[in-house]
This record gives C-alpha cells, sequence and structure tokens, in this order.
C-alpha cells in the first residue's frame, strides 16, 4: 500500500464516526445552518433551493450575523453559541439569526463572505488571514466589524481596516517566539521555513522566526516557497530542504492536508531533522488524517498554538460539555475563540442597541461597542452566564467579557492583550495522535 493509499485509508477511519453529523455539500450546509439557529426552515428532500440559499437565510425580523469559517468543528462551535443565546432570550428582544458556512478555498470564501455583507448581516467571523484581507473592503464599503479566530498575519495589525478588524487569537509576532524556544530547547540550531509563496501567513511566519531563533543562538539556513495550492509533487522543494541540512523544519504550509502531504512526500528521505509545526497544523485533527505513515516520521514533530483554551479554565469547561453534548466529539483547535466571538458579537450588539436607542443597530454602531464589552473596567461576565451577561447590559452595566479561550482584552489595532494559553503538541508517531498535555501562559503585552 503506497503513502497516497495509506493516508487515505487513515482519513476514512477517522472520519466515518462523524459522516452522519457532517455534510460536504454547499447547499445542503446552508439549509443545516439555517435550521439549526431556528431559520424555520420546513422543506423536505422534494424541495427545490432558493435561487440564492445564501440571501435566503438573512431573516429580516432577527438580528444576522454571519460566518465564512473554514472547518466544521469552527461552523459548529459558532453555532452552538448563537442556539445558547437564542435559549436565553436572544438579543435586543430578538433571535440571533447566524448564517454558518464553511468555504472550501479562498475563492469560495470572498463569493460567501460578499453575499452575505451584500445581504446585511451585523458582523462577520471569517477565518485565516488571506481570506480577510480579501474581504476588508468590501467590509469597509458596509461598515461591517470582521471577528477572526485563525488570522495570525501581522499584517492585521498594521493595515487601514477602519478599526474593523478584531482578533481572537495571537499574532505570529506572539506566537512565532513560542516555536523557537520549542525548536531551541530541543537542541535544535539549524532552521530550514517552508511556506507558501505569495501566502500572507507565510510571509510573516518567515519573517518573524529567523530573528526570534537567531536570538537564542540558532539560525535560518534556508527558507523554501511552495507555489499556494500545489498539493503534491514536491520533491524538488524538499530536496532544497535537505541540502541544506536543518535539524529542523518549520513547515509554514498553510493547509493542514498539503501541510500532511509535504511530511509524506518526505518519508523515502528518512532525514531525522525535527518537523516543527504552527497552530495551522499543530493540534489539527485534519493534519493527523492525512499523514500516511507516522511511525516513519524518524525526526518527530512538535508544535506551539493559541488555539485551545486553558483546561483548568472553567469557562473553557463548560463549552467543552456543551460541545460533546451537541456534536458527540471533543471541540478542536479554533473552536473556542469562535465561541467567544458570537458571544461577544451578541454584548456589542445588545450594548450598540442601547447607546443608540434601536432594535436594528448598523456595523458601525456594533464596532464602537466591542471594546467596551472585552475590555475593563466592568463586572466579569462568562460565556455560561450569557444570559445574565445580556440582562446586565440591558440595564446600562459596564462588563468585562471573560471567555472560554482566555480573558483577554483588545488593543487600538484590535489584537488580543492579556494572558493568552498555549497548547504544547507532540506528535506520538507510534499511536498517531497528538499528545496535547501540555499548556503554558505567555503574557502578551499592550
Amino acid at each position: 500500500m503506497n503513502t497516497a493509499t495509506k493516508a487515505a485509508a487513515r482519513r476514512a477511519a477517522r472520519c466515518a464516526p462523524s459522516a452522519s453529523r457532517r455534510t460536504a455539500c454547499l447547499s445542503l450546509l446552508a439549509m443545516l445552518a439555517l435550521a439549526a439557529c431556528g431559520g424555520g426552515g420546513t422543506g423536505d428532500a422534494t424541495t427545490a433551493l432558493p435561487a440564492n440559499p445564501i440571501l435566503a437565510m438573512v431573516d429580516p425580523a432577527a438580528i444576522n450575523i454571519g460566518c465564512v469559517g473554514w472547518r466544521t468543528s469552527t461552523r459548529d462551535a459558532f453555532l452552538l453559541a448563537a442556539r445558547q443565546i437564542n435559549d436565553a432570550g436572544g438579543v435586543l428582544g430578538k433571535r440571533l439569526n447566524a448564517i454558518a458556512l464553511v468555504a472550501r478555498d479562498n475563492a469560495e470564501a470572498q463569493d460567501m463572505g460578499q453575499q452575505l455583507l451584500d445581504a446585511g448581516v451585523t458582523m462577520l467571523n471569517v477565518s485565516t488571514s488571506t481570506r480577510v484581507l480579501n474581504l476588508l473592503p468590501q467590509a469597509k464599503r458596509k461598515g461591517v466589524p470582521i471577528l477572526t479566530e485563525s488570522s495570525s498575519s501581522p499584517t492585521l495589525s498594521t493595515i487601514a481596516d477602519d478599526d474593523l478588524i478584531f482578533r481572537v487569537g495571537v499574532s505570529d509576532v506572539d506566537a512565532t517566539p513560542v516555536l523557537a524556544r520549542l525548536a531551541y530547547d530541543a537542541g535544535k540550531r539549524r532552521a530550514v521555513v517552508l511556506v507558501n509563496a505569495g501566502d500572507a501567513f507565510g510571509a510573516g511566519l518567515a519573517s518573524l522566526f529567523a530573528p526570534a531563533f537567531q536570538a537564542l543562538g540558532g539560525q535560518v539556513v534556508r527558507t523554501v516557497a511552495i507555489p499556494f495550492g500545489q498539493k503534491n509533487g514536491f520533491d524538488s522543494y524538499l530536496k532544497q530542504v535537505y541540502d541544506a541540512q536543518p535539524d529542523v523544519i518549520l513547515n509554514g504550509i498553510l493547509a493542514a492536508d498539503i501541510s500532511a502531504n509535504v511530511l509524506n512526500e518526505a518519508l523515502p528521505y528518512q532525514n531525522p531533522a525535527l518537523w516543527l509545526l504552527p497552530g495551522t497544523a499543530a493540534g489539527n485533527q485534519t493534519f493527523l488524517d492525512n499523514l500516511a505513515d507516522p511511525a516513519r516520521i524518524v525526526g518527530g514533530a512538535i508544535g506551539a498554538a493559541a488555539t485551545i483554551g486553558a483546561y483548568d479554565n472553567p469557562s473553557y469547561q463548560s463549552f467543552r460539555t456543551r460541545y460533546l453534548a451537541q456534536y458527540g466529539a471533543e471541540p478542536q483547535d479554533f473552536t473556542a475563540p469562535v465561541y467567544d466571538i458570537v458571544m461577544v458579537m451578541a454584548l456589542a450588539i445588545e450594548r450598540a442597541g442601547l447607546l443608540n436607542q434601536t432594535a436594528s443597530p448598523t456595523g458601525p454602531m456594533v464596532r464602537a461597542t466591542l471594546r467596551d464589552v472585552m475590555n475593563g473596567p466592568g463586572q466579569t461576565v462568562r460565556p455560561e452566564d450569557i444570559g445574565a451577561a445580556l440582562a446586565l447590559v440591558r440595564q446600562g452595566q459596564d462588563v468585562n467579557y471573560s471567555g472560554a479561550y482566555a480573558a483577554v482584552d483588545w488593543d487600538s489595532h484590535g489584537d488580543i492583550v492579556g494572558q493568552v494559553p498555549f497548547t504544547v503538541f507532540r506528535l506520538d508517531t507510534a499511536a498517531g495522535t497528538w499528545d496535547a498535555s501540555r499548556q503554558l501562559t505567555v503574557t502578551v503585552p499592550r
């Protein structure tokens, strides 16, 4: 059995238990998202789909928010939070209508995001830096805030965004030094950085890792760029990697499945270099599902990512319990930040309505209240008590949201500051699983 066949078999084995809970068809996904948030769909298998499914999901009587995600798990977290908010009474006396979609690639994300903006969503959750940057011009024209859980490019901190981009996740400026420390502490001194050409995430990762690793005493001896979207045929690039004689390889390929394919094609080299993984792959189930034969990865693989809430955080544990009960699976990376995004959206919408004496606040109105509900001073509120938190806002009280992901604030750039939990992931090559038992807390300064 070749490596591609083995990877396919592993994917089938891992995905089978959840196949009944998932759908790969966009039109069915759109209808599922609508029904999951109480959209009132009553059609059956014989009902024709509307000409514009996304527009049909908008409810003029509700508060409409949108999500253009990159995984079903983050979509699930988005819908879970919206359902919890609606069970607590909704926002501004209305139902929170969460239109949650999953885009397969950047082009599809652009189309979905544009349709949601044109349909009049008040706020938008978008995954990954490149997709956020692509949708920013349209969001600026509409005045719609974009909240993102998985956009780590430093560009988002400096771009002229009209204060519309808010992250619930760390910038590579703060995450990359953690990766450098992991490599150095593992005894590694010669690094090669592997990235996608033209990718904002990869460019930021490469520019930040070299000085961080050098400051510790290491050296980046080569950077290799693979064309964006190339899925296989990596041998010429791997030859460049190994000709540089690294003892650690930072795999900054954006898509988790393609990142895994790089390791698959590296297996014949049987090189002892350690694979170092950022948050796009570290802890990612898709990455594991696409590994053909983890036991043959000689040098092993480790990574660190601020994508999961602190295990000892009661709000994370409450989120985890709800997610397990709803979906029958453990919450994956990036799900806690998305869950928090929806909670903050609801609090900001409620406050914007109060301050502007309207039941239908606009995007700019809500943007002006995001820091009000996320940052202190104010009474600490948590997602497990979202109904009480919304009641405080309606009473004109100041609140300070402390989430399932972390108790953080937003700075003037919309970046998070405060105590952020990083999870250290080690690939158990024998079992083909992640060991995520170790967490560390990093202070992200203002």
